[in-house]
């Protein structure tokens, strides 16, 4: 019998992540406690789940408060609202995943005037001051991620056809995302032939991104290939998604960014072709421990460390399987 639908696993992940985190951890070394406040995008991406684990791992060996915070959907004002708050109580750090818009901006800056670090972890934002970003470089992503198209439509004969071609986004105004689709366009420039009929937003939210998908898939099955700028609607088995199962099976072509167990089960069925993922995890143990460093002993990291990039393809996906294990048994 498959475990509990990705939706429950979700909401028990989150619940156990709330009940979890801890009250005052003990100093280490004798050490000031700090608060660090953690902002993912939303509580309603499991994306986020392995950064939540490795970062509470670390702020106990670090002997620091960690606290996880953030809108269950994406929602850039409430964001906002919610760093406002972080500065009036006097948090000492904070790490957030943002779109660069000049509001967050405007709150990065404010934060890091009045003596609060502040980081940026999957979403950053250049302009805003902040002390650095962890994450991967999204330009190479996207660079990668096209250049695993090419391959597959080469594989397939398809490489002087005129292929219409979708590509699912979250926010345009998220530098991240909009850096992926950069890289993804230059690298099948002149290489393949893809006619970008349409760029959808989803809001960053896991339940229109599937619903989205359904129904464009369904209205437009002539759509050839699809571009996943991250990978909003693989929470969820194949059963879930009809329309996008019958679209793949008929010939559709899919290649994504966001790598994890229920993604890696669709590329499994033939519903991707390739998937490029991103360590999460990295983002949260190393990000807190840099950040950490520099309140405590003055140590400045780099502007942009880089977490590495894995790949997914037929050649090592039994593999990868056996590594992402789903969130609910971790």
């Amino acid at each position: 019998m498959r475990r509990n639908s990705p939706a429950v696993q979700t909401a028990v992940c989150l619940l156990l992540a709330f009940l979890l985190v801890p009250a005052w951890a003990v100093p280490a070394r004798g050490e000031e406690p700090l608060t660090i406040a953690f902002l993912p995008r939303a509580l309603g991406n499991p994306i986020f789940l392995d950064a939540f684990e490795a970062a509470q791992k670390k702020a106990h060996e670090l002997g620091v408060r960690l606290e996880w915070v953030a809108p269950f959907d994406f929602d850039s004002a409430m964001q906002v609202e919610m760093i406002e708050n972080l500065i009036r109580r006097g948090v000492d750090g904070i790490i957030a995943s943002v779109n660069d818009e000049e509001a967050v901006q405007k709150v990065i800056q404010k934060a890091m005037d009045q003596g609060i670090a502040v980081a940026t972890f999957d979403g950053d934002s250049p302009e805003s001051g902040r002390l650095f970003h962890i994450g991967i470089d999204n330009f190479r992503a996207g660079l990668a991620i096209g250049e695993a198209l090419v391959g597959v439509l080469q594989e397939r004969g398809l490489a002087e056809e005129e292929l219409n071609t979708m590509i699912m986004t979250g926010y345009r105004e998220a530098f991240h995302h909009e850096e992926r689709i950069r890289g993804f366009l230059e690298a099948t420039d002149g290489q393949v032939n893809l006619n970008v009929v349409d760029i959808i937003e989803n809001e960053d939210t896991v339940e229109k991104a599937i619903i989205l998908l359904e129904d464009y898939v369904g209205r437009n099955p002539e759509v050839e290939v699809i571009f996943f700028v991250g990978g909003w609607p693989f929470y969820v088995p194949s059963e879930a998604l009809p329309n996008f199962q019958r679209w793949a099976k008929e010939g559709g072509i899919a290649v994504g960014i966001d790598l994890f167990y229920d993604a890696l089960l669709l590329q499994k069925e033939g519903l991707i072709q390739y998937l490029i993922g991103q360590d999460i995890a990295s983002m949260g143990a190393v990000g807190l421990e840099l950040l950490v460093n520099y309140i405590r002993y003055g140590e400045v990291p780099p502007a942009f460390v880089e977490t590495g990039l894995q790949h997914a393809n037929e050649s090592n996906l039994d593999r990868l399987l056996e590594i992402h294990k789903p969130w609910l048994v971790k």
